[in-house]
């Protein structure tokens, strides 16, 4: 072969060399191009998603934070102005996207916080409103609370409108199933949105536009940004939840991505260019698997930090990721379910029902999945999940499957549970029950306290009334115990109180406080029950066991128990006492001729005849059959024994007519003395006795002061 042809062979080789090498060059620049496609991609997809993440959670943070006042609202049956302002308050300090609140009972708007500002809502119909009413009348068709807007404020600005509807549900009730109360109207803030979203930054390198008005997604209207992004078929489009409904995001960068690496401009420098190229992308993809190794770093920390279970699953409903919240969930650990159906993670009951809803939200490609399942865990014991997901489209925009978070929330339904069980037995407890707020203004009553009090909770709620001291008294009952609860934080006690209506009425009451984790007071709790029939039964039956049961007159314990304390004032203050002990003469004869029962009736106007002739301090006491005695119990002299006595045969000597016949009776009367007769009751009795018996033997009738020994 002679110098030409190996010459030509040489350069055809080196052309093929060259071409080989551009060649490779430009195949390693379509594959670094197109992988630094991919990368822009899904940067500006993480960015814009971060967005609408913040969107989202702007607004969910902002509705769900009045979830508290509506719970009230409709557990308590309504609310006053001063819970309302004390909830708003604090509601307010919370979340700076709420511009107000306001509560409309039956549509009509009467609370509102902050007032200054908003003076012009109160007295608002929302239902009747030209352009509130349709939203109002379609939360009230869904049942559901629905977010209207953006709207123009009057007062200024631009906000989402979040109503809520309320219902005044039965303890044993299912949710929103009790009458409609009204509902809760909040503006949120929609400059504020944009702001924490970052859409108010100059330097975001979109161009972005917000469609959806009402939540209607893509078929409502443009109401923020570059309405012609939406037209752009290089945009990219997210949908943005809330609540049941959606906006959609648009967003075209201002610059487009690096293009390809240029070609080799000569034969000449293809050696040099490819080296370069090739350090060139190595470089690159160094600093790419780099941030991506932060990235990856990034959402697995925070992924380990959550308590809550993230999980993504491929368009056949496998599992594909599970965050750590699994481990803690399940007792197992994620990588032992990788790859099984995600419907075998729950319980075998819920199984076939994931299974179906999924399939339904693939199919629908969007919409809203928020439904609430059951989780079994390695120990057999049963967890309640809500689990909340969205579809992953890949870059073409396909669904590739779904991605979501699944919350525990098992001890949130305990908690629940407990709260109805309470809820139940304040509803049904036989015993009456107040609760006072740390004012002593009345929180709540029971129906039982409205059946004993007399007093309906609708008379009382709000007020600052004792409802234990009557309409128009003063707070007699309750004002002593306030002082004594803020040292013992428990009274207990039996009270005389008034009903409704001024009826004395005894209850047995207690009241304690109720403190938070500080120890600061927050609440009263009366319980109280009627003890009125209990308490005049016992003073029956003690009136029983110290009285005669036909003449009502004093018995011997009676009498027994006056002459001591008789006694011991007259040692005290150094006067006599008397006992005038007698029988009734004639009374035998009158019984057994007309029989008990006009026996009975003398033996009665004997008592009565025998009460007219005595003094309020002395005591007349029936001993036995017809036998009686009069015990007075502050005597000056002899003299003032001797004419009860006198008086005493005066009184009996009136007769006690029966059928037109009068019938009389007579008595010998004994008189004993303290203290020169005896200091005990025993013996002026049997001084007493004696003087009788004499007055008989003489012939009966008349009286006699007895002699000791």
């Amino acid at each position: 072969m002679g110098n030409a042809s190996r010459q030509s062979l040489g350069l055809a080789v080196l052309l093929v060399v060259g071409l080989a090498a551009a060649g490779l060059v430009v195949l390693v620049g379509s594959l670094a191009s197109a992988s630094m496609q991919e990368r822009w991609r899904a940067e500006r997809l993480s960015e814009l998603g971060g967005v609408r993440a913040r969107l989202e959670g702007s607004i969910n943070g902002a509705v769900n934070l009045t979830a508290g006042l509506v719970a009230e609202v409709a557990t308590r049956g309504g609310i006053t102005e001063e819970q309302f302002q004390r909830h708003a308050r604090e509601l307010m300090a919370e979340r700076s996207l709420l511009r107000n609140l306001t509560l409309a009972p039956d549509n009509v708007i009467s609370m509102v916080y902050p007032l200054q500002g908003n003076e012009a809502a109160l007295g608002l119909d929302l239902l009747n409103h030209p352009v509130q009413g349709a939203a109002t009348r379609l939360m009230i068709e869904r049942k559901r609370a629905v977010l209207a807007g953006p709207v123009e404020l009057v007062q200024g600005g631009r906000a989402l409108i979040h109503r809520v509807p309320i219902y005044l549900n039965a303890p044993d009730a299912p949710p929103r199933s009790g009458p409609y109360w009204g509902l809760m109207s909040t503006p949120v803030d929609f400059d504020g949105l944009l702001r924490e979203a970052g859409l108010h930054n100059g330097g975001l390198p979109y161009r972005i536009g917000l469609r959806g008005v009402d939540g209607l997604g893509e078929r409502g209207a443009v109401f923020w940004g570059d309405a012609a992004v939406f037209d752009e078929p290089e945009a990219f489009q997210l949908d943005i939840r809330v609540l049941d409904g959606s906006w959609r995001m648009a967003a075209l960068p201002h610059e487009a991505p690096a293009g390809p690496a240029r070609m080799v401009w000569g034969a000449h420098a293809v050696a040099l260019l490819l080296a370069l190229l090739t350090m060139t992308l190595v470089l690159r993809l160094h600093r790419l698997h780099h941030r991506l190794a932060e990235s990856e770093q990034l959402h697995r920390e925070m992924a380990e930090q959550l308590q809550d279970v993230l999980f993504r699953t491929d368009a056949q409903q496998r599992v594909t990721y599970l965050s750590p919240g699994w481990s803690r969930l399940s007792g197992r650990t994620p990588e032992s379910c990788l790859g099984r159906p995600w419907s075998s993670l729950l319980h075998p009951d819920d199984a076939q029902r994931a299974l179906r809803r999924c399939s339904e939200f693939i199919a629908s490609q969007g919409g809203a999945y928020d439904e609430a399942f059951r989780v079994v865990d390695r120990e057999g014991r049963v967890r309640d999940v809500m689990v909340r997901a969205a579809l992953h489209r890949d870059p073409a925009g396909a669904v590739a499957g779904t991605v979501g978070v699944m919350v525990d929330v098992t001890e949130r339904k305990r908690l629940e549970a407990r709260l109805e069980v309470a809820a139940r037995m304040f509803e049904r407890s036989g015993e009456g029950i107040v609760v006072f707020d740390d004012g002593g203004r009345i929180q709540a009553v029971n129906p039982a306290f409205s059946r004993i009090t007399g007093y309906t909770a609708a008379e009382l709620l709000g007020s600052r009334r004792d409802p234990f001291a009557g309409e128009g008294a003063p707070a007699g009952v309750l004002a002593g115990l306030w002082a004594a609860l803020c040292e013992t934080d428990f009274w207990q006690g039996e009270v005389e109180a008034l009903r409704n209506g001024g009826e004395p009425y005894v209850i047995a009451l207690s009241v304690t406080a109720v403190r938070d984790e500080s120890g600061v007071l927050t609440q009263r709790v009366a319980i109280f029950s009627d003890i009125t029939e209990r308490r005049a039964t016992e003073r029956h039956v003690q009136y029983l066991a110290l009285h005669d049961s036909l003449t009502g007159l004093a018995n011997r314990v009676l009498l027994a128990s006056r002459f001591e304390q008789g006694a011991a004032l007259a040692r005290r203050e150094g006067h006599g006492m008397a006992l005038l002990y007698f029988d009734l003469d004639g009374f035998k004869p009158l019984n057994d001729r007309y029989g008990h029962e006009v026996g009975d009736r003398m033996l009665r106007h004997v008592a009565a005849q025998l009460l007219q002739e005595v003094r309020q301090s002395d005591t007349v006491a029936r001993v036995g059959g017809d036998e009686f005695a009069i015990l007075l119990g502050r005597m000056g002299t002899l003299d003032d024994a001797e004419k009860v006595a006198e008086k005493v045969l005066e009184a009996l000597g009136m007769p006690m007519v029966w059928q037109g016949e009068p019938l009389r009776i007579g008595a010998s009367i004994g008189i004993g003395l303290y203290p020169q007769h005896g200091e005990s009751l025993d013996a002026l009795v049997r001084v007493a006795d004696r003087a009788m018996y004499q007055v008989k033997g003489g012939g009966a009738g008349g009286w006699r002061v007895g002699t000791p020994g």
